[in-house]
């Protein structure tokens, strides 16, 4: 057998490895989305002593814009905050915690169409009083979202309840300039707490739950086998919390600071 042709398939897989290492592996689709979604926004370097002045802890190393590395033409997988299928190329992960982003999140958001989404964290952003759209919904593939500290306000959509698999959902600490706050209706309440049923972390501090009564709380125990960690703080919540919720067996985390009408 001719040892030219022998080579050649012992070479190939190499071949194939380094073409494909010189294109663009990250999805057209999500490339684009992410494009459009960055220039939605404009970049506050000053943003890091905004929340400076409420929380002490944090320092100017904590924050960088990261969607800066976010270019045309090159490979969104590479791209700061951004985690890739290794496989489809799909967008999995968006880390934009502390990135310097400043603007309105819009219904239409691009960000909304990334469905192949497992993490996403955009805390620590200033989205200037935006409501969170109904569009979240869509992204059923969801198991970590973190929306906290990023001036969203308004009520909570009923689409929320769509992603059923969140092990973890921050939405703490959300206020505009003129302190209003995130709601939760008891619907949105009910029907969050019932299809997410292997949440581990719920944090909620600071989100309006004056309209959750005792009886939309007491939903909570649907979370016995998963819910390691409550935040409840500053919601305004009123009643009691009956000792089935205070003995969840897994239960280690439990914070209901800040809410005098609320008892155990």
């Amino acid at each position: 057998m001719n040892i030219n042709y022998i080579l050649f398939w012992l070479l190939l897989p190499y071949f194939i490895l380094a073409s494909s290492s010189s294109s663009s592996f990250c999805n057209h689709h999500d490339t684009s989305a992410l494009l459009l979604f960055k220039n939605s926004f404009t970049l506050n370097t000053s943003l890091y002593y905004s929340f400076r002045y409420h929380y002490w802890w944090l320092d100017d190393s904590s924050f960088s814009s990261k969607t800066e590395s976010w270019k045309n033409g090159t490979d969104c997988c590479e791209w700061e905050g951004v985690t890739c299928d290794t496989i489809s190329g799909h967008v999995i992960g968006l880390d934009l915690s502390c990135s310097n982003l400043q603007g309105q999140l819009h219904p239409n958001s691009t960000i909304f169409s990334l469905r192949h989404l497992q993490q996403l964290n955009l805390a620590f952003n200033d989205f200037s009083g935006s409501s969170l759209s109904s569009a979240i919904g869509d992204l059923v593939n969801l198991m970590h979202l973190n929306l906290s500290l990023s001036g969203l306000i308004g009520d909570i959509p009923s689409t929320i309840s769509h992603l059923s698999k969140l092990l973890s959902l921050d939405l703490s600490f959300n206020y505009d300039y003129n302190y209003q706050r995130m709601r939760v209706d008891p619907y949105t309440w009910k029907k969050l707490i019932q299809n997410a049923t292997n949440l581990r972390e719920l944090s909620f501090d600071g989100v309006d739950m004056s309209s959750i009564g005792e009886s939309s709380l007491s939903l909570l125990t649907n979370l016995s086998s998963s819910l390691i960690s409550l935040s409840l703080g500053d919601t305004k919540s009123q009643g009691n919390l009956s000792s089935d919720i205070l003995s969840l067996p897994n239960l280690q985390i439990l914070s209901l600071s800040g809410n005098e009408d609320l008892g155990g």
